[in-house]
């Protein structure tokens, strides 16, 4: 068996790709104070890397009960941005006829070129017509960091955050910032091989102007169903898409798709793919749990980061 382990830097272990990883002091912090969250599943780590891999080695799991070079990298790989882009790309074009289903513009650039010179989208202009926003992602990274934004279009500042994230991660996803956004959500999966996925649920959370984390809905899935407020033939063909792609990209483990409910009732099917443990998938298992009244889930603490259930949703708080 393998311990349980929250590990939430593990994106910007994946990033860096080296097993003796160390995440920024804050994120270090976080990690210790909030360790205690790893009480809720039964085994493994939140998600996995190079680094992941060395913390069991250390605490003495056998090297065959984890995952080989080649798992790493393929998690790696799929876990990148870059991926979620094609994924996208494959399911729109299944989906060909259905004007519901948006996120046409979402790409993955390898150069500032294939961005500029890309005049098929008003947005990369020059000069790009207002309003028009954009959102530029770096390929490996997460609750908010790693991104930029853009009110008008391909500016300079825009620019050169995406020179910085070609020269630190070889690439970045690209997509128009839709400010008709009314909701978060996502659908979670439990890949248990080929062909044998299971579906656990929805999840609605809460994000800040600039996709920082701001908390998961803890609910039953029918409350859930009612706050998405989407057409249960379309989600349900998307959960059926879903389950039968994910069985065939070779990875077992869990699986996040977060979308978006825009104005008029479109959705933006696969805003990201997350290949690990994620907050809803915590969520959907504290109510399973009989955990949904007001209470706290970590030990407070007078400075340092604690986790709780207040109003219903599922929180991270910072005390100084």
């Amino acid at each position: 068996m393998i311990p349980p382990y929250f590990n939430p830097s593990n994106d910007m272990a994946l990033a860096a790709n080296v097993s003796q990883y160390l995440p920024p002091r804050r994120i270090q912090q976080m990690e210790r104070d909030l360790a205690s969250l790893a009480r809720f599943w039964d085994e493994g780590p939140w998600g996995w890397s190079l680094a992941t891999r060395r913390h069991y080695l250390r605490l003495g799991v056998p090297a065959d009960a984890l995952p080989t070079d080649a798992d790493l990298a393929l998690i790696r790989r799929l876990s990148s941005r870059e991926f979620a882009c094609h994924y996208l790309s494959e399911l729109l074009a299944s989906f060909p006829t259905d004007r519901r289903l948006a996120g046409h513009e979402m790409r993955f650039a390898t150069s500032l070129e294939d961005v500029e010179l890309d005049a098929a989208d008003d947005c990369t202009a020059s000069p790009a017509p207002a309003p028009c926003a954009l959102i530029i992602k770096s390929p490996w990274s997460s609750s908010g960091r790693g991104l930029a934004v853009s009110h008008h279009g391909w500016t300079p500042e825009l620019r050169r955050r995406a020179a910085g994230m070609l020269r630190t991660q070889g690439g970045f996803a690209i997509d128009r910032f839709h400010t008709d956004k009314e909701l978060d959500f996502a659908m979670e999966f439990w890949v248990h091989g080929a062909d044998n996925v299971a579906f656990l649920g929805y999840s609605v959370f809460r994000t800040g102007d600039h996709g920082a984390y701001g908390g998961n809905v803890v609910a039953s899935q029918d409350e859930i169903l009612r706050l998405i407020d989407t057409d249960a033939t379309l989600l349900q063909d998307l959960v059926d898409y879903h389950a039968h792609h994910l069985g065939r990209i070779g990875y077992t483990g869990p699986v996040g798709i977060d979308m978006m409910r825009l104005a008029g009732g479109r959705l933006h099917p696969v805003v990201e793919i997350n290949l690990r443990r994620n907050m809803g998938i915590l969520a959907i298992a504290l109510h399973q749990q009989g955990l949904c009244a007001d209470q706290p889930l970590t030990p407070p603490l007078d400075h340092g980061f604690r986790a709780a259930i207040e109003d219903g949703l599922l929180v991270i708080r910072y005390a100084d």
